[in-house]
Order: structure tokens, then sequence, then C-alpha cells
């Protein structure tokens, strides 16, 4: 009986720890851009959901499909990228059905209207509107959630100036963002999130020529994770060969 109950206890440990491994996991196949080890993680996510329904868990795979989808689209694999969104909004509309007003639930509901637009050009009105109304839901529910920000700046960054878009904008929510995000170090460490924003305030420091600004915070990505592919390999050296000395 003992051993029943040692045995249940180390199956539950293990259970947990594996849990609480996924955004690990995750945040190292972002740094080694291993997108297949991304892949798999989700599936065994999604997997272990069908037998716990445990909304952490959910929120988390809903943000590893967030990556997962960007890279898919920067790739132009749109149909994959199509899949991948209708499974999101059915995690985003269960955690919100069931209770989860998440501010950062509703920061990608807006991020995932923008994946949207770009697999729909011709839906832009319509989920460009949706998009901000998700966008300003999440600032009402939690001002001072990073997620939030991010998902303003890349919302600004990227629409074009004749819809309103700012990239100077941009750049004061990004700086936001990357401030809340090292406000706590829960939010900061090993938070492939966290890493994604300061490579966006890097790019958008560069590209509204705040030269120097872009090459300290290069620099201090890679002072952080070294290894950091898409930043060690190509984002500094490009930024190196335009602006040596920087």
């Amino acid at each position: 009986m003992m051993r029943y109950f040692f045995t249940l206890y180390m199956l539950l440990v293990v259970l947990a720890a594996e849990a609480q491994d996924y955004r690990k996991s995750i945040y190292q196949a972002y740094l080694h851009e291993k997108m297949d080890l991304w892949k798999e993680l989700m599936k065994q996510m999604e997997s272990e959901l069908s037998r716990t329904s445990d909304p952490k868990l959910m929120y988390d795979l809903l943000e590893a499909e967030y990556g997962y989808t960007a890279w898919l689209i920067s790739l132009k694999r749109k149909k994959e990228a199509g899949e991948l969104i209708k499974c999101a909004e059915r995690h985003m509309a269960s955690l919100t059905d069931n209770g989860l007003e998440d501010a950062r639930v509703y920061s990608l509901r807006g991020a995932f209207y923008g994946f949207k637009i770009l697999l729909e050009p011709r839906k832009a009105p319509s989920l460009g509107r949706l998009a901000m109304e998700a966008s300003e839901l999440a600032l009402e529910l939690d001002p001072k959630e990073p997620q939030v920000w991010l998902e303003k700046a890349n919302m600004e960054y990227y629409r074009p100036v004749i819809f309103g878009g700012s990239r100077r904008k941009a750049v004061l929510m990004y700086e936001r963002a990357v401030e809340l995000f090292e406000s706590s170090p829960g939010d900061s460490s090993e938070n492939w999130v966290y890493m994604n924003c300061l490579a966006g305030l890097g790019i958008a420091y560069e590209n509204t020529r705040k030269i120097s600004e872009a090459g300290e915070v290069y620099r201090k990505i890679l002072s952080l994770e070294p290894s950091f592919k898409w930043v060690k390999e190509e984002l500094y050296p490009r930024f190196r060969e335009k602006h040596p000395g920087k």
C-alpha cells in the first residue's frame, strides 16, 4: 500500500515538473531556433491539457501558439498558420469562457487578429478594429502587464502610417514593456517573450535612427544570452556591418 502511494506521489511530482519545464524548454527552442522542438512541445502540452484542463497550462500553450504562428507567417506558411490560429482561438475562448479575464489573453487576442490581417489583407479594416478593441481592453484590465505594452508596440510599429501607425510611438511602448518585464524577475527570467521584446526594441531603435541605443540593446541581449541565435548571427552582425563602431 505504501509503495502504491509512493509511486503515485512520484508520478505527480514528475508531471508537475514537466508542466513547469514547458516554458523553459520553449525558451531554449526560441534561443536556438529549434522550431521542430517547439512544435513537439506544443503537442505535448495539448496532450496534457486534454487530461488536466489546467488554465495555466492552456495559457502557456496559447503563448507558444502565438510565437509559432508568427514564425510560420514569417516563412509564408499561411495554411499552417491559419490552422494554428484556429486552435489558438479555441484556447482563448475557453480561457475567457471560464472566467479568466486576463489582460495577457486579450493582448494575445489582439495579436492574433493582427496575424489574420497578414493572412487576409482584404479584411484589414474589420480585423484591425477588433485588434484595437482587444488591445484597449487588455490595457484597461492591467496597465502594468508587460505583454500588453509589447503587443501595443507591435501593433503601432507594424501598422502602416496611412492607418495611424508610428514607429516613434512604438519605441516608447517597447521601452515601457521592457521596463515592466524587468521590474519583476519572474517576468524576465527564461522568458522568450521578454527576449523577443528586447529584440523588437533594438530593431525599433535602429529603424528610428537611434543607432547608439540599438547597439546597446543588442549587446545587452547577448550579455544575457550569448547563444541567442537570431541576435548573434543575424541582427547584431548586420547592425555592426551597417554601423561600424556603434
